[in-house]
């Protein structure tokens, strides 16, 4: 289960959710040891994300569910995420950044058994994916002539 659908939200709101990812609550902890990228953790803890927009995300979803971790990883240039299942139902991600270029790269990638890609889903401005949290990825690094944050907001969903 892969789903991916553009314009998820309002504009109005993927500009609201992306102010709220500029925020200086970001830390270098994301990843590993060997390879790491940025995180801004524990928005569980605050209501517009465990509330108000989780709300919104079930509606638009179709199914109920409770949330479990919420948190975002942000990617500067050549900062790639490592290949990992969730251990989760189901795991939902959203892109706030007003633009991308295709050329940026930063694809989501999804890995059979063999850790060969099956699905790639490349990085689109108030893009949602969300699926099976057993399902093997990781996420491609953004192209070193991006100077800025690729942001993707993550909720780890229980049914």
């Amino acid at each position: 289960m892969i789903n991916v659908v553009d314009n998820f939200f309002t504009e109005d709101l993927r500009e609201e959710i992306f102010e709220l990812m500029v925020r200086p609550k970001w830390s270098l902890t994301g990843g590993s040891d060997f390879n790491s990228f940025w995180h801004m953790e524990d928005l569980d803890d605050e209501e517009y994300f465990s509330s108000f927009l989780f709300k919104k995300i079930q509606e638009k979803i179709g199914f109920d569910c409770r949330a479990g971790r919420i948190y975002a990883n942000g990617q500067t240039s050549c900062q790639s995420g490592n290949m990992h299942k969730d251990g989760n139902d189901v795991t939902f991600l959203y892109y706030p950044n007003p633009q991308w270029h295709i050329d940026w790269r930063g694809e989501l990638v999804f890995v059979d058994e063999n850790n060969s890609p099956f699905k790639v889903v490349e990085y689109k401005p108030n893009r949602a994916v969300w699926f099976n949290g057993d399902i093997l990825h990781y996420v491609s690094a953004p192209d070193r002539f991006f100077n800025g944050l690729r942001v993707s907001l993550a909720y780890k969903l229980f049914t």
